[in-house]
């Protein structure tokens, strides 16, 4: 029985460097429902994430890395986004500030953009996936909680302090860690 442990599927993903003007933010995109196109979908994320977006971009800036890539499919001559709008729009958007939805936005990614160190990626790496049915499992396994351990697990607070421990990646102060350490201490 070695070696048929999983059951595997026919692979219709890859990974491929994707010009940033062929990928398409998702009108339909779960967060927003279906809107009428690409800058209505930008406009949306920033209307109802709008400081989350301005973190994002700020993040991509200053480590010049998207750390996951993109999930999109082929749509014609472009790839629609399945997962991964927010990190691509703002990618966008430094690219083309313009496109920004607001004269505010605009200047902020113009702004953002002269901080940018070195070239800045004319492509992204994305997941190229051609099935629709594998992308929808992708996503409910991505987005919709636990599903009683089959969905991505969310970390307890305990989980995440163990992480910050070790990592020294520390947002602030832990106040009941902090009181803990010091009741350990009396």
């Amino acid at each position: 029985m070695a070696g048929k442990l999983f059951r595997t599927r026919k692979a219709t993903m890859s990974y491929r460097h994707l010009p940033l003007a062929q990928l398409l933010v998702n009108p339909s995109n779960d967060r927003h429902g279906e809107l009428e196109n690409e800058t209505a979908a930008i406009a949306q994320l920033f209307a109802a994430h709008e400081q989350h977006m301005r973190s994002l971009a700020k993040d991509l800036v200053d480590t010049g890395e998207v750390f996951e890539p993109p999930l999109v499919f082929p749509d014609g001559e472009h790839f629609t986004l399945a997962d991964g709008n927010r990190r691509t729009t703002c990618l966008k958007l430094l690219a083309n500030p313009r496109r920004a939805p607001t004269v505010e936005l605009q200047e902020f990614f113009s702004g953002l953009r002269d901080q940018w160190k070195g070239v800045f990626p004319e492509s992204l790496e994305c997941r190229v996936e051609t099935d629709r049915d594998r992308i929808d499992e992708m996503l409910y396994r991505r987005h919709t909680g636990v599903q009683g351990g089959i969905g991505q697990s969310t970390w307890t607070d305990r989980m995440k302090n163990n992480f910050v421990i070790r990592t020294g990646k520390s947002t602030g102060l832990n106040v009941a860690d902090e009181i803990e350490e010091r009741l350990r201490q009396a």
